[in-house]
């Protein structure tokens, strides 16, 4: 089947090689082929490149070029909203040339729990026999089978590809991550979301974002989607309220479902009871009350789980049986990640912010029977203002603390540590600082008493450390496994991620 931009992109007086077959879009110059449209979007980071790249396409057999700005080429159209529709145009050319049953998308925002409860959505729908596709920090791809993933939010070309490709392997479902970044930039554009969730919100990519107030913003984005049909809000969450304005602005008039562990909400909990093997509780909804038993550890995972039932249950899929389905959930890798040593925990969880730091830490004092150790470090190239918050969240609520290093990439290490003790008060705290995390990580489990347990975090699912930009193996989790073979000459094996 020929297929045409104008078939894609209606508009009057384009020049004659719009006319011409073509094979789609493009992004990367080194990957264009004959037939295909250069998208040549602005660069931040090396402006003057722009006009490079898109040459080198048109002299590969790029059909033509598009851009963000007038580069004063031939066959060249100047667009400046490209960025935020190519995503549509990608969607509408694949299912021009292969049509198919899009997958339903459920996609979830917020600064902390975006990849549990994405993966929770899809084990859920996995449970009740639909083939449900992942995307997001942890990878992308049809459960169980994941590859890893660039971004937590792909590039719209991207991302509409592997969708069609999931479409096209028999996937119904797609649970996707709505990342503040691909929120702003229209990377998600062109995907027709269909219930969207959101978690809460902290301080993370200031870097980017500037402010707090321009961070909620980009998040909130994900829920003007005009194919929206069912919003749901923690409104436990202090910015619930710009969440759920936009969902009330959207012209598609989304379902609005709220949930709450404090207060009046659609679906609330109460009762909650904590273990070592996890957490159980009530729900309270209008159709009625249900007791839950989930092996997740924390109250942030029983705020992520709720979430998680709400969005397939607003799928099509009846409440009660999905309760009795919980006590099967594993989660996301990474992600409170157990690993039991005897009568000692050890916990690997992806927190890399002030605030999920402290609430890892928090939530496991309810189940810590002597002392809660907090491991961590501050990536480098990122904000620096919430380093000594990240070291202040730790000695609030764990004794002892060890400072190592997370991911330098190309900032001097030094200065890392030094932003970390910064207007910090150390006073009556055991701290130790070491800088090679492998041997933070050994010191932990050499020194780690019965009762004890010890949080790892800033990395939680990564298998890399990144050092003057390049990236070495490194998993916490086999870290903490080797550690404990050495200390007792025996293997150990982490339990699933919690």
């Amino acid at each position: 089947m020929t297929i045409h931009f104008q078939d894609i992109y209606p508009v009057d007086n384009l020049q004659t090689w719009m006319a011409a077959p073509f094979q789609g879009f493009c992004l990367d110059s080194r990957a264009v082929s004959t037939g295909q449209i250069f998208i040549a979007l602005n660069s931040f980071s090396q402006p003057e490149k722009t006009l490079q790249f898109a040459r080198s396409a048109l002299e590969k057999g790029a059909l033509a070029v598009i851009s963000e700005s007038d580069l004063a080429l031939q066959n060249s159209w100047t667009c400046p909203d490209v960025r935020h529709l190519m995503g549509q145009w990608q969607k509408q050319y694949l299912q021009a040339t292969d049509p198919i049953n899009a997958t339903r998308v459920l996609a979830v925002t917020g600064t902390n729990g975006k990849t549990t409860i994405s993966r929770l959505v899809a084990e859920l729908l996995m449970l009740k026999g639909r083939k449900c596709a992942v995307m997001g920090t942890t990878g992308n791809g049809i459960l169980p089978n994941l590859e890893a993933s660039s971004h937590t939010t792909l590039d719209a070309l991207h991302l509409q590809n592997l969708l069609h490709e999931f479409a096209q392997n028999g996937a119904e479902f797609a649970s996707i991550e709505a990342s503040s970044h691909g929120l702003e930039q229209g990377r998600l554009n062109g995907a027709d979301i269909e219930i969207a969730a959101y978690s809460n919100l902290s301080r993370d990519h200031l870097d980017y974002h500037g402010t707090l107030e321009a961070y909620a913003e980009a998040k909130s984005q994900l829920f003007k989607f005009p194919s929206l049909k069912v919003a749901i809000i923690n409104v436990d969450d202090a910015h619930a309220d710009i969440m759920l304005n936009a969902a009330s602005s959207n012209q598609a008039h989304p379902k609005v479902l709220t949930y709450s562990t404090s207060k009046a909400a659609d679906y609330q909990v109460f009762g909650i009871q904590y273990s070592l093997e996890g957490a159980s509780f009530h729900l309270k909804t209008e159709k009625g009350e249900y007791t839950v038993n989930s092996p997740l550890l924390g109250h942030f995972n029983i705020e992520n789980l709720l979430a998680s039932l709400i969005m397939v249950e607003q799928a099509g899929y009846d409440l009660a049986e999905l309760i009795a389905l919980v006590p099967k959930l594993k989660g996301a890798p990474g992600r409170m990640q157990v690993i039991r040593d005897e009568d000692r925990l050890f916990v690997v969880d992806y927190a890399h912010t002030p605030d999920a730091l402290t609430q890892v830490l928090k939530t496991l004092k309810r189940h810590v029977e002597n002392q809660l150790w907090a491991v961590f470090g501050c990536g480098g190239d990122r904000d620096r203002g919430k380093r000594p918050l990240m070291t202040k969240a730790a000695l609030e609520q764990a004794d002892p603390v060890l400072m190592t290093s997370d991911n330098p990439r190309t900032e001097d290490p030094e200065q890392i540590f030094a932003d970390m003790k910064r207007d910090v008060n150390f006073e009556e705290h055991h701290v130790k600082e070491i800088h090679d995390r492998r041997e933070a990580i050994k010191y932990a489990v050499k020194h780690a008493q019965s009762g004890d347990i010890v949080v790892i975090a800033g990395k939680g699912h990564e298998n890399y450390q990144e050092i003057d930009g390049v990236r070495h193996w490194f998993d916490d989790v086999v870290e903490v496994q080797s550690a404990i073979e050495a200390q007792h000459h025996k293997p150990h094996s982490a339990y699933p991620a919690q």
